[in-house]
């Protein structure tokens, strides 16, 4: 992460003096917790066509796309300069309605400002050793004696071989979730589980393109998916490279696939009771395959924490339940796995409070916030 401090007023003292000769007119002056980046209309182009796959439709451009292909993961504040004029905002405040809408053009509520200098201060954890959710292929292939990924490195390496992997893949129980679950006595099966590790997802913070960076290893400025709505890798993956090497997969999933498994047996779980949830059904297919002889590597895909948090908010009573109801199917599932498993337990985002009038949900995710991009890797070995 960039390297912080120096103050607002020497930097606009010092972009000042160096606009004319750093660059072009129509450029954007960039300036990441004190690292100056000069932004380019080519930059600009270059990133939109990346992430509009539909030229034809109307589309709004996040902000967010070009903090996170200078490498910023959670944005804490952003400072807009205009000339002498400058205004600062607080990022979780404002960053589901900025959009970029030009090289210097950004719109913030509604409003278009031409920017000349763009300040930046990051946020996130306080270690330096962060993981990122492109580490857990790697550990599977390692310890299932997959070749995958080969020169890649994980501080959570090297582990000991292991007969079997479990992916629990908790959607929409981000780290910021998680500690405030844990300290309201939530999850009693999931809390001091393992080797618990900070880690971040991948902008954009979606399931689809989360699980993309998952079974690629890859985050979406290498694996090519840039947005929702993209279903098919065209780099390899850890389906491919289990498929090659003999390796039995099977996927547990609820109404739906988020992204395409090639090579994995799949089971749609539904609401075959319709009490609203998919999650009771997944559970009992979870039960069901492992009681069959569990494969060599197993995932099971949790959606209500997501779907409650989306509807009801996260934190809200409905969500609280919730993520008591999951903790127990995983403890529950734990029990019954069996020896020389190694369990990674992860989701693919967090969630913010939705608080804008008129919004039909009251939980959402896809920005560069704490929220949202904050992700945790737990590694238990049974």
């Amino acid at each position: 992460m960039f390297q912080k401090k120096i103050s607002i007023g020497l930097l606009l003292l010092i972009l000042a003096l160096s606009a004319g000769c750093s660059k072009a007119a129509g450029d954007l002056n960039l300036t990441i917790d004190g690292q100056h980046i000069v932004v380019t209309h080519q930059t600009y182009k270059d990133i939109e066509a990346k992430v509009n796959q539909d030229e034809e439709e109307d589309f709004d451009l996040p902000l967010d796309y070009l903090f996170y292909q200078n490498g910023v993961p959670v944005v804490d504040k952003i400072t807009i300069v205009q000339g002498a004029e400058s205004s600062s905002y607080d990022w979780a405040e404002i960053a589901s309605h900025t959009f970029w809408r030009n090289t210097r053009e950004i719109e913030i509520n509604g409003v278009v400002y031409l920017v000349d200098n763009l300040l930046v201060e990051c946020g996130g954890f306080d270690e330096e050793n962060v993981h990122s959710i492109t580490e857990i292929p790697l550990i599977t292939a390692r310890v299932l004696d997959i070749p995958f990924m080969e020169g890649a490195a994980s501080s959570l390496l090297p582990l000991e071989s292991t007969e079997h992997v479990v992916w629990f893949f908790l959607d929409g129980f981000g780290y910021q979730q998680f500690m405030t679950a844990s300290e309201q006595g939530l999850i009693p099966h999931l809390f001091g589980l393992g080797d618990f590790n900070e880690a971040y997802t991948i902008y954009p913070p979606k399931t689809s393109t989360s699980t993309a960076a998952l079974l690629s290893g890859l985050d979406s400025r290498q694996n090519g998916i840039w947005a929702t709505g993209i279903r098919n890798l065209e780099v390899p993956s850890i389906l491919d490279a289990a498929n090659d090497a003999g390796a039995q997969v099977r996927i547990i999933e609820g109404s739906s696939t988020p992204f395409n498994y090639p090579g994995a047996e799949i089971t749609l779980s539904g609401d075959r009771d319709g009490d609203g949830s998919t999650d009771d059904n997944v559970f009992t297919n979870a039960q069901t395959a492992i009681e069959e002889g569990i494969p060599d590597l197993l995932m099971v895909h949790f959606h209500g924490i997501d779907d409650v948090g989306h509807t009801y908010g996260p934190y809200s009573a409905e969500w609280e339940s919730k993520v008591a109801e999951i903790d127990t199917m995983v403890g529950q599932l734990i029990d019954t796995l069996p020896e020389d498993t190694l369990m990674i337990i992860f989701p693919d985002h967090g969630m913010h409070a939705v608080l804008d009038e008129g919004d039909t949900s009251l939980g959402n995710h896809g920005n560069l916030v704490m929220d949202d991009m904050a992700i945790y890797i737990i590694l238990v070995r049974k």
